[in-house]
Order: C-alpha cells, then sequence, then structure tokens
C-alpha cells in the first residue's frame, strides 16, 4: 500500500515539475489610467485572461506620477496580479493628444527610458527567461541586443501615403526601418487583419512563414448582446476612441450635421473617449446635441453602447477596429466607410452598412452616410434589426479564439528554448 509520505512527495514533485512560463509586455502605457484604444485593450485583455501558469512583466508607464521608477511593483488589475516596472512619468493629460515633436511624445520619451533603466531591465529579463512581447516596433531592438526571443505586433501604422498623425507622417522612415528590423528578427510577426499581413508577405518574402494575421477580439463577458433601446427619437450615435487625422473626425460630425437635418434634429452624437472635438471646426455645428462621455472602463463602455442605436467609423485606414467589433458585440449596427477588413464583420442591411469611398469631397461622403443612418433607423423602427444576429457576426474575434493563440506562441518559443521554469522557483 503506497504511504500517505509516499503520495505526498509524488504530489510535491508533480507540482516542481510543472513548467511556468514568463512573458515581459513592454509599451509606453499604464493600464490603470484612462487611455483608450486597440493597443490598450489589447494590453489590458493580456493581463485580464493571461493564463493560470504565466506570470506577466509589463514595462510601461505610471500616469499617476505615484510610482517609483525602476522598481517592481506587484499590482491586481481586474483581480489579476502582475508585475509592473515603470520607467517613466507620463500623465493621461499628456497622453490625450499626438505629440508634435519626437522629444516630447510618449514614444520618444519611453525611448530614452529604457536607455535610461537598460541595465536593470536586462537584468530582470534575462534573470525571469522571459519571452518578449511587443506592440511596437521601435522597441524590437531591445530584445534583440539581450538575445532574447520575441513576438511582434503590427497593429496597422506607419503607411506614409495614407492620412496620419503629424508626427507619425513626419517621421514615417523611422517606423519603417523598424518595421524591417522586427520582421528580420522576431520569433512570430503577427498582423491585425490579412491585408496587412499580405503586404509584409510580398515586401519580405523570405520572412513570409513567421508572418500572420491575429484579429482583433472583443472580450464577450463584458460586450454581451442587448435589447435595442424603444425610442429612437432621438437617434443616438456613438464612437469611441482617439479623435486621430486619420480616423477623419471632420467627415463624422459633417455626417451626423448632415443626419440632423434629415431626421428633423432628433439625432445625438455620444463620443467616448479623451480628446478634444473642438479643435475640429465641424464640431461647432453639432456641439449642441453631443454627448462628450470621456474615458470609460470596459463595463462603462458596454453600457453606453448599449444606450445607443448605432455606431459610425469614418477612418482612412485601420488595423481591424476594436471600436466597431464591441458595438457590434452589443448588437449595435454600425455604418463604416468601407475598408475591405470590415467585409468579415458589417453585413449590409443585417448589421450595419458598408459605404464606398468617393474620393476627396466629404460632402458627398457625409451625405451618402447620412443616408445609410436614416436606413437604419427606419431598419429599427420596423423591428428589422435583431440584436443577438449583430453579435453573433464577431464570433471568431473572442479572446479564447484570438488572444489564447498569442499565448500558445510563447509557449512553443520557451518550450523549444527550455526557457521555462519549475512552479515553485518564482
Amino acid at each position: 500500500m503506497t504511504s500517505t509520505l509516499t503520495l505526498s512527495l509524488r504530489a510535491r514533485n508533480a507540482n516542481y515539475a510543472r513548467p511556468r512560463y514568463q512573458i515581459c509586455l513592454i509599451h509606453p502605457f499604464d493600464p490603470r489610467g484612462e487611455k483608450v484604444g486597440g493597443l490598450e485593450t489589447y494590453i489590458r485583455d493580456f493581463i485580464t485572461f493571461h493564463p493560470a501558469d504565466t506570470d506577466l512583466l509589463f514595462i510601461g508607464v505610471d500616469s499617476t506620477g505615484r510610482l517609483r521608477l525602476g522598481e517592481i511593483h506587484r499590482l491586481t488589475f481586474r483581480g489579476r496580479t502582475f508585475d509592473f516596472l515603470p520607467i517613466l512619468h507620463y500623465s493621461d493629460m499628456q497622453a490625450r493628444e499626438a505629440a508634435r515633436s519626437i522629444r516630447t511624445s510618449l514614444t520618444g520619451q519611453f525611448f530614452m527610458a529604457l536607455l535610461r533603466y537598460f541595465g536593470p531591465i536586462a537584468r530582470l529579463i534575462r534573470s525571469r527567461q522571459c519571452t518578449i512581447d511587443l506592440r511596437r516596433v521601435e522597441f524590437s531592438w531591445l530584445p534583440v541586443v539581450l538575445r532574447l526571443p520575441f513576438v511582434q505586433m503590427m497593429h496597422g501604422e506607419g503607411a506614409p501615403k495614407l492620412q496620419m498623425d503629424s508626427l507619425l507622417r513626419k517621421y514615417w522612415f523611422v517606423h519603417h526601418a523598424g518595421e524591417r528590423f522586427a520582421v528580420a528578427t522576431s520569433a512570430k510577426f503577427l498582423c491585425v487583419n490579412p491585408f496587412i499581413t499580405e503586404r509584409l508577405q510580398n515586401t519580405y518574402p523570405r520572412r513570409r512563414d513567421k508572418i500572420d494575421t491575429l484579429w482583433t477580439w472583443v472580450n464577450t463577458d463584458i460586450f454581451q448582446p442587448k435589447p435595442l433601446p424603444r425610442d429612437t427619437a432621438p437617434f443616438r450615435i456613438v464612437f469611441a476612441g482617439r479623435l486621430d487625422e486619420f480616423k477623419n473626425p471632420s467627415l463624422m460630425f459633417r455626417t451626423i450635421d448632415r443626419l440632423r437635418t434629415r431626421l428633423n434634429g432628433n439625432v445625438e452624437f455620444h463620443y467616448i473617449g479623451t480628446s478634444d472635438p473642438h479643435r475640429f471646426a465641424e464640431f461647432v455645428a453639432i456641439e449642441d446635441i453631443t454627448i462628450l462621455h470621456g474615458f470609460k472602463d470596459a463595463a462603462g463602455m458596454a453600457a453606453t453602447l448599449s444606450n445607443a442605436h448605432a455606431g459610425i467609423l469614418t477612418s482612412e485606414f485601420e488595423g481591424m477596429p476594436r471600436f466597431v467589433l464591441e458595438t457590434l458585440a452589443v448588437g449595435r449596427p454600425v455604418v463604416a466607410v468601407h475598408l475591405p477588413q470590415l467585409e468579415s464583420a458589417i453585413r449590409d442591411g443585417e448589421s450595419g452598412f458598408l459605404v464606398k469611398r468617393s474620393g476627396p469631397n466629404n460632402d458627398d461622403m457625409a451625405e451618402a452616410l447620412a443616408q445609410r443612418f436614416s436606413d437604419l433607423r427606419d431598419a429599427i423602427d420596423a423591428g428589422k434589426i435583431d440584436p443577438v444576429r449583430i453579435a453573433a457576426a464577431i464570433s471568431d474575434f473572442t479572446p479564447g479564439k484570438q488572444l489564447a493563440r498569442v499565448f500558445r506562441y510563447h509557449r512553443e518559443i520557451q518550450d523549444s528554448r527550455g526557457m521555462t521554469v519549475a512552479s515553485s522557483a518564482h
């Protein structure tokens, strides 16, 4: 008969032998702060959904100014714990608008902070035998210098011929140099839609096997389909995110103004985000029918989206816009200027409309978008819009199907290189 001591020793040895995985996230961001966007949601969800056998080290920014820089702080976020190493104090107020010089930009200051704290960072990451997860190609030099494998993500920035905020447009060559370097040196290079993937595979054919698509996802535990508001007067349209120039806020505001005329003033525009819309002249025309919600956490965002009738997107380019997925997930249709990647999520007349681009004339585009919103309102009044059916369109865009792949890549890299440590060793 096996003794109790033997069983205890076997259990202890099994537990000791169980591998633990170490991942280091590096990004100029504070998950506790108010900054919103696809990159920020990625990191917040990375923390939220990281596997139980994985330890996270996040090298980032303290937006509060209260944490001592260069020291590890054990934090809890959404009930999950991780180690946080802040290397820069940078407030949410500073991060709200795009910077106009490298010196004052968050990315530039974070780059310099990485150099300043390089010694402690190097010792910490090497001692934990981490693989590194990067959102920006500009930081790919760090894991290469440390001789550690990393997974790189491309979120769609850096195309010089497209309209971008002025700093990225001015220094597009810096991003492209980083892109080439990251493609060459990363263990895996992921893109947020297949069109970016195809471009990079064609640009770097020798590296095509490591380049793949990782779609954006939506947290369906929080964003769930809700019944539409009973009354469509006023007709409530929502947008969430930064008002970067490439998102074409001017067209967005003109569209709302045109729709206001069509619907005899029965329109409300709801903006979730921390950018200042007043810097766009077109906003004046709709300021009196606009509700500025400011920052919302995920639960607050879901509630605000559920209270709207439809979402709007007027971007010149995107990766896979998370705001659109979150809006669809709560069962609200979206009217958007056509982007190829949106074809998989927005079906005309069922979950919204995609409006073809008609050149540089914003007036024509605003009229076409306003017409589609008018069509949507009529469909909602006729009971032809089903929130549950809309939400079903994004069933593949969940953390369990998309984010889980990232953790699997890190596991495979660490297993193949013998980087894992026993569960009791850290």
